[in-house]
């Protein structure tokens, strides 16, 4: 059997509006990866009630776990607000294992435009703006985060189109030559649009860019 088919990659959501994303990310860009799947929905209700770093650490790192127990060849943690839980997991596991934002950092820092990054749950707001910071360090980018306001409650009561106009609207309001982060994974089901209505911004698609690294970095 060809190693093309044997890879797995193990998914850890901690907030459900993740999963479709990355599920339609990889039936595009690699249909053949097998997808073993691990979630805590509630992580993402404890971080945002500010539940102590030690506790979200733990339960990063038992998701983790799970999936090294069951031999996935990688890890992609596809929820933004746990940067430093996931840093101690990469330190743990013996494993390729990708933060869900890192793959469009590397996009974004060789663009060397100005970066915005756009989020709708609040907690992702302030890390991933620092975790952004560090990859960057001395490289003269200015960087700045948009909380877009109601937008995850909204697709949370399947208001997808209102979800996806708020995303979009946030984008109409940033300098044409800048470049934009679409934060989350849940946000990627505005990135068609974005792409059709303004073909010419540079707006990153989170999922998109986490499959092409892990593809790149598994089959290379």
């Amino acid at each position: 059997m060809n190693r093309r088919d044997n890879i797995t990659i193990g998914l850890i959501h901690a907030l459900e509006e993740s999963e479709e994303p990355i599920r339609e990310s990889f039936q595009k860009i690699w249909p053949e990866a097998k997808l073993n799947e691990y979630s805590d929905f509630q992580l993402s209700v404890d971080r945002a009630n500010g539940l102590d770093e030690a506790s979200i650490s733990s339960r990063i790192i038992d998701l983790g776990e799970q999936a090294v127990n069951d031999q996935v060849d990688a890890i992609l943690y596809t929820c933004s607000a746990f940067g430093e839980a996931i840093e101690v997991a990469k330190n743990r596991f013996n494993l390729p294992i990708l933060k869900p934002n890192e793959s469009a950092f590397k996009k974004a820092i060789h663009a060397a435009s100005n970066v915005n990054i756009l989020v709708t749950f609040e907690p992702s707001l302030k890390l991933l703006t620092n975790e952004f910071e560090i990859m960057s360090e001395g490289l003269g980018i200015k960087i700045r985060g948009h909380l877009i306001d109601d937008a995850l409650t909204l697709l949370k009561q399947e208001e997808v189109k209102a979800h996806n106009n708020k995303i979009i609207d946030a984008v109409k309001e940033i300098p044409a030559e800048e470049t934009i982060i679409l934060g989350q994974f849940s946000m990627a089901r505005a990135a068609d649009e974005i792409k059709v209505n303004m073909p010419d911004r540079l707006v990153l698609n989170t999922p998109d860019a986490a499959v092409i690294e892990l593809k790149e970095l598994l089959l290379d």
